[in-house]
């Protein structure tokens, strides 16, 4: 359970400085993954203006990860509050072609969920 509240912690911070741009957003999204190789990437969503799957942070982060790949995701609202932050089925998708095993994903301040890919 540290190791999921450790990327929660880097996750948060992805989606709050992610984007300085639109502050107004009703939420932010981070992904946090760790690769096989110990590596770890970061992406946050980009705002648009048309729903477009690229934006999503999950889509993003897909291609810097590698087979084996666990992934950690979490939304912020504008109160700072983490809500459900469940991947969409394409970001699912990018993410099981690009080999993920895992997606922890927020649900509340004090609950989280398993996708396993």
């Amino acid at each position: 359970m540290a190791h999921i509240d450790k990327y929660f912690r880097l996750a948060r911070q992805i989606a709050l400085h992610g984007d300085t741009k639109e502050a107004t957003r009703q939420y932010r999204l981070g992904a946090v993954g760790v690769r096989t190789d110990g590596a770890i990437v970061t992406a946050s969503n980009v705002p648009q203006r048309t729903p477009e799957p690229n934006a999503h942070a999950e889509a993003r982060l897909a291609k810097k990860l590698d087979w084996g790949s666990v992934v950690y995701v979490v939304r912020i609202y504008s109160n700072g509050k983490l809500a459900i932050a469940r991947p969409c089925k394409k970001c699912q998708i990018a993410l099981r072609l690009r080999g993920v095993t895992r997606v922890y994903y927020s649900i509340s301040e004090t609950e989280y969920g398993v996708l396993c890919l």
